[in-house]
Order: structure tokens, then C-alpha cells, then sequence
């Protein structure tokens, strides 16, 4: 009743489809016992119904599996079209990630990394050095894209590059001694411009919105109370508000104002900590 039944509907199919992810990886890890040859690598998924998960931007990105996971991929896709027949899978890469073994200086590292990043790192298995315009090629992956995951590989030092552009015929070296205090750690992508300003719109629209039901539950109040104390309508405010958010008194006494400056409430002649509800 206070989440309503959209957002506890949408909760209650993420769970459904965690709970169903997990039997498709067993079933699927049953499925390989009988099969000939062994994928070669640890892989699961989670299969999400599209209109319950904040999954972003809705346009898949063009992308080339990697050779060391089109194996695992096409025996997934035989497998979910065998049980699930007429259902389209459609894979997110641009969600996926995985754990890379590097041994580089005499010792081994565990990485944890996105696809896109995997892809690129995997093309340097037999060489040392690319240009970009071989890595994107490989790749398929579009400007953006490219240069951002690029980008987050040299930031972490794997890769290095003496070029201040990532195109063309610049070439991307393997960092053949790279060094790091941890063995098993996570390399991690800067969000885009366009997320950031995202969340920004978001924290903005909740902040508007908490202003709407604090102004009025202030209404609600005083329309009962008709004369109020200033501490004891913060009071009021701030009990009637905890189910849904803690708010800040400096939010609460700024809508205070602006419902003084709308006509609803108005300071009693006598005291300027004490309100009047105007009819």
C-alpha cells in the first residue's frame, strides 16, 4: 500500500527472475554433462524480463563476441531455444562482465571486468601491440563505446599508449610489466556525461517531489490545527513524513515560505514562531 502495486509488481519480477536464473544454471550445468566437450570456462547468466529492470540505454550496442566465449554463448542459445521455444533471447553484452586470469611480471592476477573490456584485453593474448583501428574492428564496438572501455584499460595501466587520441593507426601496447599490490580486484568504467546528467534530473525530480508532499502535509496540518507553534509543526511534519523519507528541516522551513508566499499559512501578529492556517 505505501510503494503501490507498479513498483512492488516490478520488485516481485526481478525476484521471480533471479529465483529462475538460478534453476536455468543448474539445469544448464546439467545440460554440459552430456555434451562432448567442455565449454573451457565458468559461465552463467541471468535471464531478465525487460520490462521489470532499470536496465538503461535500450538500444543493444554493437559488439563481437570474443572467440574464447562464442562457444559458451551458441550452447547457451541451443539450450534456452530447446526449453524455451519462440522466446527471443536477446543478450545485454554491455551488462556482462567476467573474471580474466593475467599473468604478467612473474605473478598471476584475478580481474574482474566488463565484456567489452575482456574483448579487447583477450586480442592481446599473441601480440603486444595494436593500432585502435584494429582493436575497434575486432571489436565492433562503436566510437563511444570503444573509447571509454579503451580508456578505463589504460587508466588501469594493462594497456599503454603514447598517442593523446584513441583512433586510427594509434597503437595500444600490453603492459608486459605491469605491477599491482593486489592479485584480484575489479577495473571499473567512468560513468558518460549523458548517465551522470541523468541522476542529476533524478535526485532533482525526487527532491520536487518530496517538496509537493511536504508543502502538503504542512497544508493537512494546519487546516486541523488552524495555530501552530513553528517547532511543533516541524515536529508534526517530520512524524507524518517518516514512512516515506526522513526529511531535512531546512527543506520543510523552506516550504514553509513558500507556502506563506502562496497565502495558505501566514505568521500570527503576536509571534513570528507561531502560524495561522488562512482559509
Amino acid at each position: 500500500q505505501a510503494c503501490g502495486y507498479e513498483y512492488t509488481s516490478k520488485l516481485h519480477r526481478m525476484f521471480t527472475d533471479m529465483s529462475v536464473s538460478s534453476d536455468l544454471n543448474h539445469k544448464f550445468n546439467e545440460f554440459l554433462k552430456n555434451k562432448p566437450q567442455e565449454l573451457g570456462i565458468n559461465f552463467s547468466i541471468n535471464v531478465l524480463q525487460a520490462g521489470a529492470w532499470p536496465l538503461g540505454q535500450t538500444t543493444i550496442t554493437p559488439f563481437a563476441v570474443p572467440q574464447e566465449l562464442e562457444k559458451s554463448v551458441q550452447t547457451f542459445e541451443s539450450f534456452y531455444h530447446k526449453h524455451f521455444n519462440g522466446r527471443k533471447l536477446t543478450w545485454l553484452h554491455h551488462l556482462c562482465q567476467g573474471e580474466l586470469k593475467v599473468s604478467q611480471s612473474k605473478r598471476t592476477y584475478l580481474i574482474t571486468m566488463s565484456t567489452f573490456q575482456m574483448a579487447m584485453l583477450l586480442m592481446f593474448e599473441k601480440v603486444d601491440s595494436l593500432t585502435c583501428e584494429e582493436l575497434q574492428t575486432h571489436t565492433h564496438l562503436n566510437d563511444e563505446q570503444f573509447s571509454k572501455f579503451l580508456q578505463s584499460l589504460l587508466d588501469s595501466k594493462l594497456l599503454l599508449t603514447e598517442g593523446e587520441s584513441l583512433q586510427g593507426d594509434v597503437s595500444i601496447h600490453l603492459n608486459t610489466e605491469y605491477t599491482n599490490k593486489r592479485t584480484k580486484f575489479k577495473i571499473s568504467v567512468a560513468p558518460q556525461k549523458e548517465q551522470q546528467h541523468e541522476t542529476e534530473q533524478t535526485h532533482s525530480a525526487v527532491e520536487e517531489d518530496r517538496k509537493l508532499y511536504l508543502q502538503a502535509a504542512i497544508v493537512r496540518i494546519m487546516k486541523a490545527r488552524k495555530l501552530l507553534k513553528h517547532n511543533l509543526l516541524i515536529q508534526e511534519v517530520i512524524s507524518q513524513s517518516r514512512a516515506r523519507f526522513a526529511p531535512q528541516i531546512p527543506m520543510i522551513k523552506k516550504c514553509i515560505e513558500l507556502l506563506i508566499d502562496k497565502q495558505y499559512l501566514e505568521r500570527t501578529p503576536n509571534s513570528t514562531d507561531e502560524y495561522s492556517y488562512v482559509a
